[in-house]
């Protein structure tokens, strides 16, 4: 798969972790969810507007937002963890 096809793909994924956070941002009105939130969103920008070799991993400050969004709430069968993980896994599989 090259570059571009991942870069595709992977704000395919970034848009659908925004969508479920931001329905649960609707009934679940929190600091964290919001920062979490704005760092996808932050993430979706920079991939929208930037070809992906300009790109360092760093940019991106969705790592660990898995763990941190666990930290704050034990909802572990929540949906949007799985996805929020599929996201930082094609995030890392770009830049190795």
């Amino acid at each position: 798969m090259s570059k571009d096809e991942k870069q595709d793909r992977l704000l395919i994924q970034l848009r659908k972790v925004l969508a479920l956070l931001k329905e649960q941002y609707i009934t679940q009105p929190t600091p964290m969810v919001e920062m979490i939130i704005s760092r996808y969103q932050h993430a979706n920008d920079i991939l929208e507007s930037n070809n992906i070799e300009d790109l360092k991993k760093d940019m991106f400050r969705i790592s660990d937002a898995v763990r941190a969004y666990l930290e704050s709430y034990s909802d572990y069968m929540n949906p949007v963890l799985g996805e929020m993980d599929k996201a930082e896994n094609m995030l890392k599989n770009i830049f190795t």
